[in-house]
């Protein structure tokens, strides 16, 4: 198919509903809506067109109407976690048509599956079907969707939130990237749509360049940086404490910082005196000066690593926040650096606008950091015991009356190589040979 329309439905309305048993703070509702938002951006990322069924999440439609809101669609999914009175259930499930509408188990096997390898589910993924009294689907929302004629429609539950390792699974972000990425794959896959992205540069996770190396390569672009409160060593340190603080990669941040900057000469809107590193409110037209000032350099970096985070994760704060326009940010819109750009980011959001090739100049930067090499210290030399400057041949007698046992303290007589020896301690030698 040149053009796939799916529609994405978070099961569900609010953030509080459906509270796990085994995990307080899990909610299932919460969860379905982050996972919905990743696949839809997975997705528009391999070229299909998507829709969700809500623009919020508190947004109340009844289950049937989101089934219909798929009219026009060629897929409709509705997310979940399922429930059950027993903790030893944990098995993904997808619900699919009852009379196997266009072979949709084959699709609906495939992602149970692979949700179930990627959780580590107890039970092995599977696909059910499930009638009303009247012989059509039990589930509103398949419903809708079977009425509106939409040709492939599933149900997915996310194992069991009843279940306490699958729960806490699904607690995190980066797990429902995983799932996101998979079940993305698979319909790819199925609608012979691109099956894999290029590599994308992530950024959370843990730095991969050193702070040595990020400052020796600002340094071969700009000899003098124009910092005011710190050295150039002091700050590329900063961008790592705080980024590891945050799970996000200081590395990424400081090639940003130079792309902002130009290797920190300044010159735009921005002022060195104002700690701003990467431009945070310093929007177009604005006169010079107008942007965020901080109080001192850690501020600075702290507020733009708490900006990327903002774009690449939905997770809290580790710090109190210190940046600015961090409530302006939509939340997770922009995991990758490639996104930051809103023209190159399949949800047309982003850190500039437009934007374009703004995050591919980041990872240029980044790949030139990584690149770097540092100098390396020199070996020490190998201490032998004797003074330095010792003759070879001088060793190389000693060594042979140790080894013959007529000098029997080596490191005492080692130590005295460089000084006069007495005729005495001469005699004492001799009378042993």
């Amino acid at each position: 198919m040149s053009s796939v329309r799916i529609c994405l439905d978070a099961g569900h309305v609010g953030s509080r509903y459906n509270q796990s048993p085994v995990v307080k703070t899990y909610y299932e509702s919460a969860m379905v809506w982050k996972l919905h938002l990743k696949l839809k951006a997975q997705l528009e990322a391999r070229g299909f067109e998507v829709m969700t069924t809500r623009v919020n999440i508190d947004t109340n439609l009844g289950v049937y109407e989101r089934g219909t809101a798929s009219k026009g669609c060629d897929v409709f999914l509705s997310l979940h976690s399922n429930a059950c009175g027993t903790e030893s259930v944990d098995y993904p499930v997808v619900y699919r048509a009852y009379d196997n509408k266009n072979n949709v188990d084959t699709l609906a096997l495939k992602i149970a599956k692979k949700v179930g390898e990627l959780m580590g589910t107890a039970q092995a993924g599977r696909t059910a079907t499930r009638k009303n009294s009247s012989g059509g689907e039990y589930y509103g929302v398949l419903r809708g969707a079977r009425a509106v004629g939409t040709p492939y429609y599933m149900l997915i539950e996310h194992s069991f939130h009843t279940n306490t390792k699958a729960t806490k699974w699904l607690s995190e972000d980066a797990n429902l990237d995983k799932l996101a990425v998979a079940e993305a794959d698979i319909l790819a896959e199925f609608f012979g749509m691109e099956s894999s992205t290029t590599e994308k540069t992530a950024i959370m996770g843990k730095a991969q360049a050193t702070a040595q190396q990020m400052a020796l390569f600002c340094r071969s672009k700009n000899s003098t940086p124009q910092l005011t409160s710190c050295s150039l060593e002091q700050l590329a340190e900063m961008f790592i404490e705080e980024g590891e603080a945050e799970g996000v990669r200081g590395d990424v941040a400081f090639a940003q910082s130079l792309h902002e900057t130009g290797y920190f000469k300044f010159g735009g809107i921005v002022l060195p005196s104002q700690d701003n590193y990467a431009g945070i409110g310093a929007l177009n037209g604005n006169a010079t000066g107008q942007a965020a000032s901080f109080p001192d350099p850690r501020t600075g970096v702290r507020a733009q690593i708490q900006h990327l985070k903002a774009y690449a994760s939905t997770e809290a704060l580790v710090n109190a926040c210190v940046d600015p326009r961090f409530s302006l940010v939509a939340r997770g819109v922009a995991p990758y650096v490639e996104w930051l750009g809103a023209a190159d980011n399949p949800q047309g959001r982003g850190w500039a606008v437009p934007g374009a090739g703004y995050g591919a100049n980041i990872v240029k930067l980044l790949g030139q950091i990584m690149a770097q090499e540092t100098p390396q210290a020199p070996a020490e030399p190998e201490n032998d015991g004797y003074p330095e400057g010792t003759p070879d041949w001088q060793k190389a007698g000693f060594e042979a009356l140790v080894e013959r046992g007529i000098i029997n303290s080596p490191d005492v007589w080692k130590a005295k190589f460089d000084q006069p020896i007495k005729v005495g301690e001469i005699l004492a030698i001799i009378g042993r040979m």
